[in-house]
């Protein structure tokens, strides 16, 4: 696609999500590196597509009233046109002729020429006339309305209304569609914080010191991390503030042994590493040996000497990793759904019944790391999604079966939350965590 223009290559990269299922950030990934596009239109183009999956039930709810035809008579690529350009009016601030204009070019290069003059016809009702998304009504149908409004699978909201409430789940269906800002990591065995604010600065990257972990630095417009020599040199790591918390919750000292049960791709692994100065040893488990090595190039990176990996099942670690330890970590698979801001195509993708096969999941997982903790020690369990039965739930049924270990405070900003950590999403601040912290008393 070298010589093609933006909303083209947008549009091509949206159906061929549509026909591949690829997951939407690695497709973004490998179309644009063969694309001659400027860096601007690159920009562009991953907010068009981004923007388009993750609003797509609001659109269609949008643009589809224009349309005199069913949505299931509709060719994939008319339907992904008709999105993308009812995105770019109702999102961007792009003039409707111009929309127009280059929808149409897209679509004919992309989908047929046969398509132009139906999405044309479309787009131009839907500019001409009252652009409303139309909502549910928010007293008759307050799930609809989240559904349609912020444009979020009708289970999700129904869920997040029953366990949140309706107004927190409001809060966390608007921070879903805001782009957050990206968390560094600083490695303090190499840098300080900020020092590395200073070089970031330096380089014209928005920085600000996070107030949730002593190493997190927010930053903006820094452009692809992994190309500046401060990454190479292995003085921060990319990872979420509210993850950086979860390490600071298992708080292992130097000498410890501690393992990571889920490790891969490895970024608490490390971090737990370097909180302990390296002086121990930390212990990354993980089911595939492909994502393992992800887990020895981040500690090579940086110098993690203390980090040794080890593929195994994590429900099968007793009589396995030679423990006890004193810390375990059980970072658990889950739905994610307090990660959708950065993954728009991840609310398409989860389904009602992913809650319950995750927890029994959770579960198996939570007994096994129970049986390699010694007397005294820590249990931390923690997620990255916003569902009862797969955080608090789980901790509660695996606490009445397992009498020897109790809950213990996890501290925030320095406050003691109990029995458990919920954060939900904040633009400005992390994604959605759970955390729980767990004494074995014997």
């Amino acid at each position: 696609m070298p010589s093609e223009d933006s909303r083209t290559t947008a549009l091509r990269i949206l159906t061929e999500y549509e026909r591949t299922g690829t997951y939407l950030n690695v497709l973004l990934s490998s179309s644009l590196a063969g694309s001659s596009l400027e860096r601007r239109d690159r920009a562009l183009v991953t907010e068009l597509v981004q923007g388009t999956v993750r609003m797509k039930l609001a659109l269609d709810s949008a643009v589809l009233r224009f349309s005199n035809r069913p949505v299931a008579e509709l060719d994939a690529g008319v339907l992904w046109a008709l999105r993308l350009g009812a995105y770019q009016v109702l999102f961007t601030s792009a003039p409707d002729y111009a929309t127009l204009d280059a929808t149409a070019a897209a679509t004919a290069a992309v989908v047929e020429q046969y398509a132009v003059g139906y999405v044309n016809g479309v787009l131009r009702a839907f500019t001409r006339g009252d652009r409303a998304i139309g909502y549910p009504a928010r007293e008759v149908d307050p799930a609809g309305y989240l559904e349609v409004r912020y444009s979020h699978p009708r289970w999700v909201v129904e869920m997040w209304i029953r366990e949140l409430g309706f107004e927190r789940a409001e809060a966390v269906c608007a921070a879903d569609n805001v782009e957050p800002r990206l968390s560094l990591r600083t490695n303090l065995a190499r840098t300080s914080r900020e020092e590395l604010a200073t070089r970031l600065a330096a380089m014209e990257v928005e920085v600000e010191a996070g107030d949730m972990t002593p190493e997190c630095l927010l930053v903006r417009g820094s452009g692809p991390l992994a190309d500046i020599a401060e990454y190479r040199e292995g003085l921060f790591s990319v990872q979420d503030q509210a993850s950086q918390l979860v390490g600071h919750q298992v708080s292992p000292e130097g000498g410890m042994r501690v393992l990571d049960a889920c490790a891969a791709p490895g970024g608490k692994a490390n971090h737990l590493a370097e909180l302990m100065c390296n002086d121990g040893e930390v212990l990354a488990v993980d089911l595939i040996g492909d994502r393992l090595r992800l887990v020895s190039e981040s500690a090579e990176r940086l110098g993690n000497t203390a980090v040794r990996t080890m593929e195994l099942d994590a429900t099968e670690l007793s009589g396995n990793v030679g423990g006890p330890f004193d810390r375990v970590l059980l970072d658990a698979p889950c739905t994610g759904l307090g990660t959708l801001a950065r993954r728009p195509d991840a609310r398409w993708r989860k389904q009602p019944r992913d809650v319950e096969d995750l927890a029994g999941l959770q579960s198996r997982l939570m007994a096994a790391a129970a049986e390699v903790v010694m007397p005294g020690g820590l249990l931390v369990y923690s997620t990255c999604t916003i569902s009862q039965r797969e955080n608090e739930g789980g901790v509660n049924s695996f606490l009445a079966a397992h009498a020897r270990f109790t809950a213990e405070p996890v501290t925030l900003r320095g406050v003691p939350v109990t029995p458990y950590l919920q954060l939900v999403p904040e633009p400005a601040v992390c994604d959605g965590m759970f955390i729980a912290v767990l004494r074995r008393s014997d």
